[in-house]
Formats: C-alpha cells, structure tokens, sequence
C-alpha cells in the first residue's frame, strides 16, 4: 500500500474532500458492501485516473462562516484584496487628493471549521458571488442573528429577512410600518415602534420524532460540528440526537437537540455509564463511565479582528523547564 498527499488551499481541499465522499456514500447506499474508507480511496483513484467514466455527479458543500463586516469596502483594503466593481466609483481626478485611509484590521473567517485569513476569505467569496449578498449558485445564503457575546439568536435567509421586515408581527398586524410609511415620514397613521412581539427566533419544537427543517439549519449553525467534546466532524454530516431520548418524553425542541456524528451518536445511545444534560442555551455537559466531566459549548459566532496570535517562544517559559 502507498499513500497519496497533496497540499492545497483550505477551501479546495475541503471540496475535494466533501465530493471524494459523496462519491463514496452514494456506492455504499447503493449497495456496496466494502468499507467506506476502501470506497473513498477507489472514488479518488477513479477521479484521477478514469476522468471520462461516466458517474452520477456531485455537488461538493462548504460552509464558509464571516462577518457582514468582511464584505465591506474597508474589509477587502484592509485584507490587500482588489475592490469589488461593485464598491468602485469613478476614479477621482490626479489632482484631486483623494486617497484612501487606512482600513482596521479585516476580520477573519472560516471554511468548514478551519480558520483562513482575511484575504483569502475575500477571495472565496468573490469565486462564489457571494459579494452582492446573494446565494451562490447551487448553494445557499443564511444569515446568523447573534448577541453581543456571538451566542446564535436566530438563522435566517436575506429573503425571509426582507418578508418579516414587511409583514411585521402577525398577532399585532396594526403596528406594522405602511409600505409608503417613506413616502411620508410626518404620517400619524405610521407607527413610531413596534410592538415588541419577536418574529424570528429559535424554531419552534414539534411533535414528532423528526426535527423540522428550521430546526435542522439552526442546529448545524448553532453547532457546526459534533458535540462531542473534542470532535470536529462537521455537523453537515452528523446527526441531530435527542439528548433526552424522544422514547423517554424529551422533546424534539433545539435546547434538546445537539449534532452527534454516527460514531458518538451511537456511543451515546448505546454505551453504558455515559451521562449527557443540556442547558437551555445549548452547552452539552458529557459525564464519562468513569466520573470525568466535560463542557462542550457552542462555537458561536464571535468576530475575530486577526489570526490566531502564535505561540509564545519556548525560551519564555517559566521554569521548571
């Protein structure tokens, strides 16, 4: 046996990788009984070297997390990224004495839970079109509603934003603003504020085994990846478990529901002496057979204004060495 290593960029690495598997499982679902490792290596061979075989496609997924912050004018100068057209103007005259100030530091985001710099975040988006806050083609736009701390609040589309921002709450439709409330600013028959109602928010539970779709995006964004403490399989491919089984009354409510990938979801259902609990706000606590405690919290979605700073210098170090 051989082993095959290539050095990519984050983001072409992880495609390569999401469609080298969705190769794989379609085989497996369609009956192959090898192991899904044996499946995946054959599929990259069969890729590389059997390119004209004709095979079902695949899209490859990633799930690329920024701030709206990076998709500013500022954002692409600080990064030394190219402007967008769409943020160009016309090109001040030579003796204008226009310039640029300089911008703060560009936020950095991630790709399927790998941190990438500033740049490279600019530079993905705009091969996905993501640049004008649209959908990329194939592919889907959410946005995350966080608190000040980045705790997840709400998930939303910018369509569904727009909807609820012209509907307003639907128990007090009286206070919702007039479609022409613009138009005429000095109205008395345009309401000065809402009525406090929220209309978006954590979906609601159901009352069935299967979480519903809603609840389904706001777990993976909520978690991003197995809640197993120390786990980072994507929460794409995991599964939504009932941290209180739905046979023993737990609901299938988001502050009962965590991604498990397969491996620990079956732990957790079938090994003995585990303990699982949940807090309202999501933080999974795991005691192990032998007493050990373990805190697994949502990632969130904090900004982060740089990358990771390094580690200090081991001559630094106190002793004892």
């Amino acid at each position: 046996m051989s082993e095959l290593r290539a050095v990519l960029p984050h983001p072409d690495a992880a495609a390569c990788r999401d469609a080298v598997d969705r190769y794989a499982r379609a085989a497996k679902d369609a009956g192959d009984p090898r192991p899904i490792g044996m499946l995946r290596a054959g599929a990259l061979a069969d890729l590389l070297l059997r390119p004209w075989q004709q095979r079902p496609s695949v899209t490859a997924h990633l799930t690329v997390v920024a701030p709206l912050t990076a998709l500013t004018p500022a954002g692409f100068l600080a990064a030394g990224a190219p402007l967008p057209a769409a943020f160009t103007g016309p090109d001040p005259a030579p003796d204008s004495g226009a310039h640029t100030p300089p911008a703060p530091a560009a936020p950095v985001g991630e790709v399927d839970g790998e941190p990438i710099t500033a740049a490279h975040l600019r530079e993905l988006l705009a091969q996905l079109d993501a640049l004008g806050v649209r959908a990329p083609a194939g592919g889907s736009l959410e946005l995350a509603i966080t608190d000040a701390t980045g705790k997840l609040l709400a998930l939303t589309t910018p369509g569904e934003a727009a909807r609820l921002a012209r509907r307003g709450c639907t128990a007090h439709p009286d206070t919702a603003a007039r479609p022409d409330a613009a138009a005429h600013p000095d109205s008395t028959d345009a309401p000065d504020h809402g009525c406090g109602c929220p209309v978006i928010g954590v979906p609601d539970p159901v009352d069935r085994y299967r979480p519903s779709a809603a609840q389904q995006r706001f777990l993976t964004a909520r978690d991003r990846t197995c809640r197993h403490p120390g786990c980072t399989a994507p929460a794409a491919r995991a599964d939504l478990d009932h941290v209180i089984p739905h046979a023993d009354g737990g609901e299938t409510a988001c502050d009962n529901l965590c991604c498990l990938c397969r491996r620990h979801h079956r732990l957790k259902t079938f090994a003995p002496g585990w303990t699982h609990t949940i807090s309202d706000d999501g933080v999974l606590t795991v005691i192990t057979p032998t007493g050990v405690t373990r805190i697994s919290r949502p990632p969130g979605y904090r900004v982060l204004t740089g990358p990771p700073q390094p580690p200090p210098d081991p001559a630094d170090d106190p002793p004892p060495f």
